[in-house]
């Protein structure tokens, strides 16, 4: 008798806590949309809600040879969320417990089983750098990794959307200032905790930012991240990263494929950079070209905090290394700004625990969990 008290009194506080999260995520969404923040938008939905697009005939493969693998792992009720270099990104449910997980799987070995060391070795060295930069709600969680006979999985905590989608749905194909203040502040702190970990993420850019279920940008797509090594000046020989998403001034005519992505995104924000065709080769000679200032159109000049955001932008542009911004300084403006106009308070936002979590899943089948940080979670 004194176990079934035990049960309903579980039962009853799980609702409770389950009802308030619900209810003070809501609120956030509120204040964010008064505030004119830009979001997805999109609703939340459980498995059986989710329409699947249509693949192309080698993802189609891709995505059976998966599936089958993972199956064998006890996941089921599989949704497609999107291709890597190596793989695909499915979105997949543990029946046993109503989670759900993003899983990234990379081909490591070809159906005849020979094996690719250099990806391998490259997969090993994401998952090292994912488990020594988690803990933070800004950087994509690693909960689990495990290998199948054809495919190397990082299980990863499943969020909404990325911040491309938002950008991409607006005609201008630009965010407003609340939102790319509200979106910076979450990069930055990403970063901030990265580097504070001694390691770079490598390959910023819009479509390697998730939007979570909170509304927060969250970094993820470590493939390209390494442990820092201490280096001076531009130390070409040593360059790791995406070529087209280097600095936009590094932008040359003569080679426009270079720098090309962040210049372009610059533009978006109504700043651009001015450069000269370098004819440079391969030997990268435009690094000592002299910088060029950066001009600012007459809707950036509007902004409420176009000051702030001006010497920000400077500061991480500076032409010299040495000379940039960090980002704790960048970071501490923008969280300024964030806490003025937010006001946010951190409770709002708590997760739920394992034992509420366990209680309310059994309250209704509908009821999907997705797992953030170490037993922390938040229902769909």
């Amino acid at each position: 008798m004194n176990t079934i008290s035990q049960n309903l009194v579980g039962y009853e506080e799980a609702k409770y806590k389950l009802a308030q999260h619900l209810q003070n995520r809501k609120k956030i969404k509120e204040m964010y949309k008064m505030k004119g923040l830009e979001m997805l938008d999109k609703p939340e939905l459980v498995f059986s809600d989710i329409q699947e697009p249509k693949l192309k005939p080698y993802q189609a493969s891709i995505y059976q040879i998966m599936k089958s693998e993972l199956t064998k792992k006890g996941y089921s009720d599989f949704r497609y969320l999107g291709q890597g270099s190596s793989g695909l990104v499915l979105l997949a449910k543990d029946s046993k417990t109503n989670m759900r997980y993003a899983i990234k799987g990379v081909q490591v070995r070809d159906p005849h089983g020979n094996f690719d060391q250099d990806i391998y070795i490259q997969v090993k060295r994401e998952i090292e750098i994912l488990k020594t930069c988690r803990d933070s709600p800004y950087v994509i969680s690693l909960l689990d990794q495990f290998e199948g006979q054809q495919f190397s999985y990082l299980v990863l905590t499943e969020c909404q959307g990325t911040l491309t989608q938002i950008i991409e749905r607006n005609k201008n194909k630009r965010l407003n200032e609340i939102s790319a203040i509200k979106y910076a502040s979450d990069i930055a702190q990403g970063l901030y905790y990265i580097h504070s970990k001694s390691c770079l993420l490598n390959d910023l850019k819009a479509d390697n930012i998730l939007i979570d279920y909170h509304g927060n940008a969250v970094l993820c797509d470590f493939g390209t991240a390494d442990n820092q090594i201490n280096i001076s000046g531009y130390s070409i020989n040593q360059y790791m990263g995406n070529i087209l998403y280097q600095a936009p001034e590094s932008l040359d005519p003569a080679e426009p494929f270079i720098g090309k992505v962040y210049h372009d995104e610059y533009l978006k924000l109504g700043v651009s950079v001015r450069q000269e065709p370098s004819q440079r080769g391969i030997d990268f000679n435009l690094i000592s070209n002299k910088h060029k200032p950066l001009n600012y159109d007459a809707e950036f000049k509007n902004f409420v905090y176009h000051k702030q955001l001006k010497y920000i932008i400077d500061g991480l542009t500076n032409f010299v290394p040495k000379n940039r911004m960090t980002i704790k300084e960048a970071l501490i403006i923008l969280k300024g700004i964030i806490s003025i106009e937010f006001q946010l308070d951190d409770m709002l936002i708590e997760t739920i625990d394992g034992n509420t979590q366990q209680f309310a899943s059994s309250l209704k089948n509908e009821i999907e969990f997705v797992k953030d940080l170490s037993n922390k979670f938040y229902p769909i």
